[in-house]
């Protein structure tokens, strides 16, 4: 055909012919000769360029190496390397340089799991970072550095959410590393231990003071409550007695008004010894005056006593009511005294009563 391959020789290798319009090339002797565009069928055509700097290995149709043909039939090796002469070798091609990124995404997921396992106080992406409540006295109540907001809201928001007496004793505090988790378990283990220890004690002690209480409080209050009963009845039988006295007139004043009604009575006393037996005749004469001086009154006259001067009106009448206080004072205190006799009478019947009693 016109401007195409000639067929293959007789020694299977095919012959280069030259298009139309371009210059034959015969290949000297040792070298190979080439296609007619200067490369292989399963290469590109721009594999030939200086800067790309590679080297194109020049196929055939059959996967065979493109070698010169010479007059003696010797073929000369090529510049390119030779390829198996299997039919499934792997054809390779080298594209243009593409410049690497930064960072991918493989790689920026071995920095996070870096940066979350470096323990360092001013590392924010470490993971091992947890905020556990502890016991903290009030001054020591502030915010560790290097907690994030959102990690001390949380924190803050459980707190809020305790009882009132773990509010008062508890604080956030900041826990990082395997290392403080240790530290915390270790403080942790002591303090229990510190406890079951008082616990222990505790229970121990509980369990003495009850035997304490069975063997010697409760008899103890029983010999008290015993001994106060006895007491009581002592108590009753001094009242008695006391009351006995008192009633004889033995009894001390103990308040000033006491005191005064005492006095008042001792004088009234002395005076009805002091006016000796004629006391009732004298009261009963003087009231038959007063009641002749009335009559005597009402009718407009006055009255002249025997053996005696005029008495004024008003003298006689201030006498008369002097008299009659006299007259209801006496007859109270008979009443009083009466009564006080029959008191003292049930005294002492009791008295000896009790006095049979005790022997």
């Amino acid at each position: 055909m016109f401007g195409a391959q000639a067929s293959a020789p007789a020694f299977g290798t095919p012959s280069s012919t030259p298009a139309f319009g371009t210059p034959s090339s015969t290949p000297a002797f040792g070298t190979p000769s080439t296609s007619s565009f200067g490369s292989s069928l399963f290469s590109t055509p721009f594999s030939s360029q200086p800067q790309q700097q590679q080297q194109q290995q020049q196929m055939t149709p059959f996967q065979q190496p493109a070698t010169g043909f010479t007059g003696f039939g010797f073929q000369a090796p090529s510049a390119a390397p030779q390829l198996s002469p299997f039919p499934n070798a792997q054809l390779t091609t080298q594209m243009a340089p593409v410049a690497p990124l930064q960072f991918s995404l493989a790689e920026r997921d071995i920095q996070a799991i870096v940066d979350a396992y470096k323990e360092e106080p001013t590392n924010p992406k470490y993971a091992f970072k947890h905020l556990l409540f502890s016991v903290t006295e009030p001054q020591f109540r502030v915010k560790p550095p290097g907690v994030s907001d959102i990690m001390w809201a949380e924190a803050m928001g459980k707190l809020e959410g305790m009882d009132s007496t773990d509010r008062e004793r508890l604080w956030p505090q900041l826990v990082q590393g395997f290392k403080d988790l240790s530290n915390r378990l270790k403080l942790q283990d002591e303090v229990i231990l510190s406890d079951a220890e008082r616990l222990r004690i505790t229970q121990s002690n509980v369990k003495m003071l009850q035997r304490h209480f069975q063997a010697e409080t409760l008899p103890w209050i029983e010999r008290m409550r015993v001994k106060e009963q006895s007491l009581q009845r002592r108590l009753l039988r001094v009242m008695r007695i006391v009351e006995a006295l008192e009633s004889k007139g033995c009894r001390l004043p103990l308040m000033k008004g006491e005191v005064e009604l005492a006095e008042k009575l001792a004088s009234i006393t002395r005076q009805l010894k002091g006016s000796g037996a004629e006391l009732s005749r004298r009261v009963q004469n003087l009231l038959t005056v007063s009641r002749v001086q009335a009559n005597s009154i009402g009718a407009g006259g006055s009255i002249c006593l025997p053996g005696s001067t005029k008495i004024h009106e008003q003298s006689l009448a201030d006498m008369q009511e002097v008299l009659q206080q006299q007259t209801e004072a006496i007859a109270r205190l008979g009443n009083v005294l009466k009564r006080d006799i029959r008191d003292m009478e049930i005294i002492m019947a009791e008295d000896s009563q009790m006095t049979e009693d005790v022997s």
